[in-house]
């Protein structure tokens, strides 16, 4: 079944548009890209919120903002001895992201929306406009989404 696939920067427009959508899909994306060249392995994640929906009309509506984005060279001694800074802020970005998803379940359900927090609708999209909205406090996408380190080659 093919899919128009809609994305929008603003939630409330999704939202406007999600009239007759069984529900709205609100979860946590975390998106990893590892390359590894002469030896040395660097990461890329990236933690968002999403909102999806399926509207009728074989529509799905997209919208996402990035939490933190931040690359690191994989460390070869994984001991788990001492914590690294990246691991502090992974875990620190999931918490953000995390009360971000219960802040904004709760302000849909009291707008009466359908709203699950499980299940994930996979897009075939590789760039995902940055989303904005008023209904809850938003991080600073330029303070908290700068890739740290060098990236490699």
């Amino acid at each position: 079944m093919n899919y128009l696939i809609l994305q929008f920067v603003h939630l409330e427009n999704l939202l406007a548009e999600a009239g007759g959508a069984d529900a709205l899909r609100v979860h946590v994306l975390e998106k990893t890209r590892t390359t590894t060249t002469q030896g040395l392995t660097w990461q890329e994640i990236t933690l968002g919120l999403c909102v999806r929906a399926i509207a009728p009309g074989q529509r799905l509506l997209s919208w996402y903002h990035p939490i933190d984005k931040f690359g690191f060279y994989a460390h070869e001694d994984p001991s788990g001895q001492a914590r690294s800074p990246e691991q502090e802020r992974y875990e620190a970005a999931w918490q953000t992201a995390s009360q971000m998803q219960t802040d904004l379940v709760q302000c849909l359900r009291q707008n009466e929306y359908t709203v699950t927090t499980d299940g994930l609708m996979e897009l075939d999209v590789t760039n995902f406009l940055l989303g904005v909205t008023e209904l809850i406090p938003l991080p600073a996408v330029s303070d908290r989404t700068q890739t740290q380190g060098v990236a490699a080659g």
